[in-house]
């Protein structure tokens, strides 16, 4: 399969019929060779050659935890979601790696010259990882990068303990650049599939999906930790919160003496008040993610409404209860850049206005989300987050303050100088 594909970063109201576009549609442009758009970590659109390519009639077998979607009319409408995308996607030659690593390179240096030093990359394949480790070998990588391996699209504790079979030569920590964090699961989809206590507003029989059974997710999840190594779970709407932290206390209870921060939240972003206050008394670390807001804030009301937009990503709250949060950017859907999710929190602006103020903390708050708090997630605040002797020579220099930016200058700002270990490292189109 050598199909033409599309990158992942936009959102269907971005097109002028302001959905996605059907396997029917991608046939008029190619009925000969297979057609992959995808969009986003979550769904995929193919062609009908595509679908005859891999097999995929109205009489497959829809797997747990995902979507093969099928239109009015009763034809396949081209859509997969979530763990029906392997049907697909494993049928995509690798790419080159030597390409790879040199998109490591350009893309890493870009990354630094925002400013960001440090990225926690939450769905790395362990082909992603041998490519990363090419790259570092490569002297390619710009950035520090902290691994999750991806679970996602797993079902069983049995998958699970093949891929940490995999990873147990991945154990050592002691390059600065480079190291693994632990393994990522997914327990419900995106904006357009995260599961919902309420329907969703667009359709009132639906109310998203959860991709794992909670009693599997407890044994995969007690698999990880058992084996010494760290867990992430994306968690994305308030059903979904509340099982995962059913799932993270019954793991607790079963484990105890877990090392502090082993279990953490990635999103949360339906966290209400009862479930805030759960995880800070499990001792849960959540990761919140502005940027994702800001950017998908406008499809994100057409499938659960306004009122639930405005709640995502409660950092007020999470700040107030002394919760073990931080901060970051999530799957670059529109530009990226270290200030501008720290400008998002102090503004809760998105695309479509200001969603939230009551949820909105200071510019110094939002800072530490992104620095002490991050690195002290990821295990290193005795390394990394503070200007302190002894520690990495991490550090950027901005032409401007950035705690008194005017207006919305704080959203683009970028930094003259960053310097990784001590190195200044400059825009790729810079060399």
């Amino acid at each position: 399969m050598d199909p033409h594909n599309t990158t992942t970063n936009w959102q269907e109201l971005n097109l002028a019929e302001r959905r996605l576009p059907t396997a029917a549609e991608l046939d008029t442009a190619t009925d000969r060779h297979p057609v992959l758009v995808k969009r986003g970590g979550h769904n995929d659109v193919v062609n009908s050659y595509a679908l005859r390519l891999a097999g995929i009639t109205k009489d497959t077998p829809v797997p747990p935890g995902g979507t093969i979607g099928i239109g009015a009319d009763g034809r396949l409408d081209g859509r997969l979601v979530d763990n029906a995308l392997h049907l697909v996607e494993r049928l995509v030659p690798a790419p080159d790696r030597a390409q790879r690593v040199e998109g490591l390179r350009i893309a890493s240096r870009d990354y630094a010259a925002t400013g960001i030093g440090t990225v926690r990359d939450c769905a790395v394949t362990p082909e992603d990882y041998r490519v990363l480790r090419a790259a570092r070998e490569a002297g390619a990588l710009h950035t520090r990068v902290r691994a999750l391996i991806s679970a996602l699209g797993m079902t069983s504790a049995a998958q699970v303990e093949d891929l940490l079979d995999v990873m147990e030569e991945w154990r050592d920590t002691s390059d600065p650049q480079l190291s693994v964090w632990g393994v990522k699961f997914g327990l419900d989809g995106g904006l357009e599939a995260g599961a919902t206590e309420e329907p969703y507003a667009c359709d009132h029989s639906f109310s998203g999906m959860l991709i794992w059974e909670p009693d599997a997710l407890v044994e995969a999840v007690e698999a990880v930790v058992r084996r010494g190594w760290r867990v992430g779970t994306h968690a994305y709407g308030d059903r979904a919160v509340r099982t995962l932290l059913d799932v993270y206390e019954r793991v607790l209870e079963r484990n105890p003496g877990l090392p502090a921060g082993s279990l953490v939240m990635e999103h949360g972003g339906l966290a209400g008040p009862e479930q805030r206050a759960r995880a800070v008394a499990l001792g849960i670390p959540v990761t919140i993610q502005q940027p994702l807001l800001h950017d998908t804030a406008e499809v994100e009301e057409v499938f659960w409404g306004p009122e639930r937009v405005a709640r995502l990503f409660p950092a007020r709250g999470w700040v107030d209860l002394g919760a073990q949060v931080s901060a970051g950017s999530d799957f670059p859907v529109g530009q990226f850049g270290a200030m501008r999710s720290v400008w998002g929190m102090t503004t809760r602006q998105t695309v479509i206005g200001v969603k939230g103020p009551e949820h909105a903390i200071t510019y110094d708050e939002a800072v530490a989300l992104h620095t002490v708090n991050a690195a002290r997630l990821c295990g290193e605040e005795h390394l990394r987050g503070t200007l302190t002797p002894g520690r990495f020579a991490d550090l950027t220099v901005w032409d401007q303050d950035p705690a008194h930016c005017p207006g919305d200058a704080l959203r683009d700002l970028n930094a003259t100088h960053t310097f990784v270990g001590g190195l200044l490292i400059t825009p790729a189109d810079a060399r």
